[in-house]
């Protein structure tokens, strides 16, 4: 961990002792953090698809429905900055149980919310608690890893992350998005996620602090990661409100959108693998730009399709934009970091996500407003104008080059996945960064869980 994070983590020497001991094994103290995740991933995923049919089943216009969207992005935000304001006076595990069981009732709440403010309302506090219980998590993984087994760590933590959300997605399948299933399915998979944390001695940590964000510094370092970033939040995040309403407004079926959406989720989570193999073999600008005109290329090729179109092609151009797309925020932060000093990693990385929020609080309703106003298909020209610019100004960044520093250091690539700030803080970024020195063994305040 760099030494400029602003987490103290008291419980690493155990941690590295359960590791060494285990022979590199994985200490079993992960276990509860990673359920818990996937617990709240399995009702995140049902709610991505189905609350946009939801929403317009109930009569509400695409622009409303996107709005909505924003609030939860905003409220996730929000969460983001302020949720160590929230823990600090109560510890992890009291914080973790807060966040769970208000987001279980934010998302209960919509089947009494009546009309769209109060809708708003529930989702502000759904994005608010989502990021509160992921900087806890990210806290809790800091603690109880090992330094030589975060890189393992991190690939298992986004996998559950993915699989579980995808796998959320394809449950809601056969539920009536009129009805209140698909809210008690999410709500009792979040409250479930209260039982590992909350029931099993897993030694929460100190709680985590607030870190600095460095926005103009991050755009003078890259700008090209920047817009990466934001183009992932504004055209990505963005389908997942408008696909399902793009799938609805072409004539397909609920159970077909869904598998398309699931396509979208899992293709973002197994390209980027590849992907970042191959981002660690070339210069990560050159693998921008071809992400940036990969996507381009996908988009276009949606902006043709109908309900006409094979199932099979649309299920695999769904896939290669949720792969292109999400892949721009991992490769984007890997290139940033490539070009910043290691003290400023944490900060750095934390910016950007900062950034994707961003784009990911105005895409919804851009999106939707886009395909409200002319066609279903304007979301894709309006993915496709952003993907250009895009394109265009990392190809000028590369022609400027020759007149820049060169690289001093070339980070290995990891996948992020955009939880929290807290996850810059734990993933093995940093090889020949010193070990920051324990501190004494301290109980948070007002939890029960000792060091």
């Amino acid at each position: 961990m760099s030494p400029a994070s602003p987490i103290v983590t008291p419980n690493r020497a155990r941690g590295n002792a359960a590791g060494s001991a285990a022979g590199g094994a994985l200490p079993w103290r992960v276990a509860p953090p990673l359920i818990s995740t996937a617990l709240i991933y399995i009702g995140s995923g049902v709610l991505s698809t189905l609350l946009p049919l939801r929403f317009s089943a109930q009569g509400l216009s695409p622009t409303v429905i996107g709005l909505l969207a924003t609030a939860e992005a905003l409220g996730f935000l929000v969460g983001c900055l302020h949720a160590h304001r929230i823990i600090g006076p109560v510890g992890l595990e009291r914080a973790y149980a807060a966040f769970a069981g208000m987001k279980a009732v934010a998302i209960l709440a919509m089947h009494f919310a009546p009309g769209a403010l109060w809708l708003a309302a529930c989702r502000f506090l759904m994005g608010l608690n989502a990021a509160g219980l992921s900087v806890i998590v990210e806290s809790w993984l800091n603690a109880l890893v090992p330094n030589h087994l975060r890189g393992r760590v991190l690939t298992i933590y986004v996998l559950v992350i993915g699989l579980f959300y995808g796998g959320g997605q394809l449950l809601g399948s056969g539920l009536n998005v009129r009805g209140p299933e698909l809210l008690f399915l999410a709500g009792i998979a979040t409250t479930l996620a209260l039982v590992p944390l909350a029931g099993i001695d897993v030694r929460a940590p100190q709680p985590p602090h607030v870190v600095d964000l460095q926005i103009l510094k991050a755009v003078r370092n890259s700008p090209v990661s920047v817009l990466a970033c934001l183009l992932n939040g504004l055209i990505l995040t963005a389908f997942t409100t408008v696909g399902p309403l793009f799938g609805e407004r072409i004539g397909l079926g609920q159970s077909q959108i869904i598998l398309l959406m699931a396509c979208v989720s899992l293709g973002g989570l197994f390209l980027q693998f590849p992907i970042g193999y191959l981002s660690d073999k070339v210069d990560r600008l050159h693998a921008l730009i071809v992400l940036g005109a990969g996507t381009l290329l996908v988009v276009t090729a949606l902006v043709t399709v109908d309900r006409y179109t094979p199932f099979i092609v649309l299920a695999a151009l769904f896939a290669a934009f949720g792969g292109f797309a999400e892949s721009l925020y991992a490769v984007g932060v890997a290139h940033a970091n490539d070009r910043a000093e290691s003290c400023d990693y944490v900060a750095l990385s934390s910016t950007l996500l900062f950034v994707w929020s961003l784009g990911a609080a105005i895409g919804p309703t851009t999106g939707t407003l886009a395909i409200e106003l002319t066609a279903p298909w304007a979301f894709f020209a309006y993915a496709m104008a952003l993907a250009l610019a895009f394109t265009l100004f990392a190809l000028y960044r590369l022609r400027r080059r020759r007149s820049e520093r060169p690289l001093e250091t070339r980070e290995e690539f990891l996948t992020y996945p955009h939880s929290s700030p807290e996850i810059y803080a734990w993933i093995p970024y940093h090889r020949d960064a010193p070990e920051p020195q324990e501190t004494p063994p301290r109980a948070p305040p007002g939890t029960g869980g000792g060091p």
